[in-house]
């Protein structure tokens, strides 16, 4: 491959030229000049129709000699919030030596794109011939999923409007979107162990506190200075302290969906439902609460971790998720002594094989949302 011929995919796989609104009115008057002339045998009236004769010609080669020889490359997608704008980054070649391009507008044609976002087309104002530059647009998904870009369309009306020449390119490019970002009442995960309810069990680590917790043999490995030679010459043999450890509570989110979605009502409250858990997992994973989750229905487990890499995980588990696919059965969570399970749900009774301590009811925003009117708008539902 010659360095001037470029990676296939910067190539465009179809060409188009339609007449623009104001290119039919043009050609109207055009024809009524044309006809004006031949029944009159004004001079003018030729010179007229010949000037707009001329006019359409141009507007036909010029731009499309020019983009005979573009080129546009589309940068790699990364994942984004549902409601947050990613940046649409293209390259744009101009392999001309004569035509430059000018007045060129870039946007995406995926159908799934068109439909379930909001799209701002990159602007391309002058690529000089032999040049090339760098544009972006951006688009806004509006609900969770996977989305494949694919097709990109160049397209110019330049010298006069008359005619809109297109380069479609073909470029995949998948885009994870996450579930919306909720603003969630931090007391939705208060449950969280606070003073005076930790929990005590035996540290492997020792050292981690100086509540004892008892005495066994030594095993190869063990520090020096968790040997306790006072037991240890009475036993005669070699025997160390182990110390207790403190640990946070755990808590379980778990969600509830219908056994059926059958309405766009329930599957409202279930997006509802994955947005609430994601923020709520989000939430803990900044505080270092060690959380979990359960979505049975959806074959979804995660056991309670710490940490932010915990919350991402889920996060793109949830996003996955296909309503439209047969759910499972409800089942119960596997929890501890001691652990919380926060139930998100659609009403206020409990599931029989659930056993829960708070429930998070998505036909109340008010009691989760630090502010109700910060709702997306797709997770709204008719008014």
């Amino acid at each position: 491959m010659s360095p001037r011929s470029g990676h296939p995919g910067e190539r465009a796989v179809r060409r188009e030229s339609r007449l623009t609104f104001g290119g039919l009115i043009y050609i109207g008057v055009t024809v009524f000049v044309a006809i004006g002339a031949v029944n009159s045998q004004n001079n003018l009236l030729f010179w007229l129709f010949g000037v707009a004769i001329a006019t359409i010609i141009v507007s036909g080669l010029f731009s499309g000699n020019a983009l005979m020889k573009t080129r546009l490359r589309a940068r790699v997608l990364h994942e984004v919030r549902a409601g947050q704008a990613q940046r649409l980054h293209y390259s744009v070649s101009n392999r001309s030596s004569v035509f430059p391009l000018f007045a060129c507008l870039i946007s995406e044609e995926s159908e799934r794109v068109v439909q379930n976002g909001k799209l701002v087309p990159a602007s391309v104002v002058h690529v000089a011939p032999n040049g090339s530059l760098n544009a972006s647009g951006s688009f806004t998904p509006h609900a969770r999923g996977r989305y494949v870009l694919r097709d990109i369309r160049l397209s110019t009306r330049f010298p006069f409007g008359l005619m809109q020449k297109s380069l479609v390119f073909e470029q995949a490019r998948p885009l994870l979107v996450l579930p919306h970002t909720l603003h969630l009442r931090k007391e939705l995960i208060s449950a969280t162990a606070s003073h005076g309810e930790q929990v005590l069990r035996r540290s492997d680590r020792g050292g981690t506190s100086n509540e004892f917790w008892g005495l066994r043999e030594y095993r190869p490995g063990d520090p020096r200075r968790r040997i306790s030679w006072k037991h240890s010459a009475r036993r005669h043999d070699l025997v160390v302290i182990e110390h207790a450890e403190s640990f946070a509570l755990r808590i379980w989110f778990v969600i509830a969906e219908p056994n059926r979605i059958e309405s766009d009502e329930d599957r409202l409250h279930a997006e509802r439902a994955i947005a609430i858990a994601a923020g709520l997992l989000d939430q803990a994973g900044r505080k270092s609460t060690p959380v979990g989750l359960w979505y049975p229905q959806r074959s979804i487990r995660f056991d309670p971790s710490s940490g932010r890499a915990q919350a991402g995980r889920a996060a793109r588990s949830l996003a996955l998720i296909q309503l439209d696919e047969p759910s499972e059965q409800l089942t119960s969570v596997p929890v501890r002594t001691r652990d919380r399970v926060v139930l998100i749900q659609r009403g206020s009774r409990v599931p029989q094989p659930i056993q829960a301590s708070r429930i998070i009811d998505t036909e109340r925003p008010k009691d989760w949302l630090v502010n109700p009117d910060t709702l997306p708008q797709s997770l709204r539902g008719q008014a």
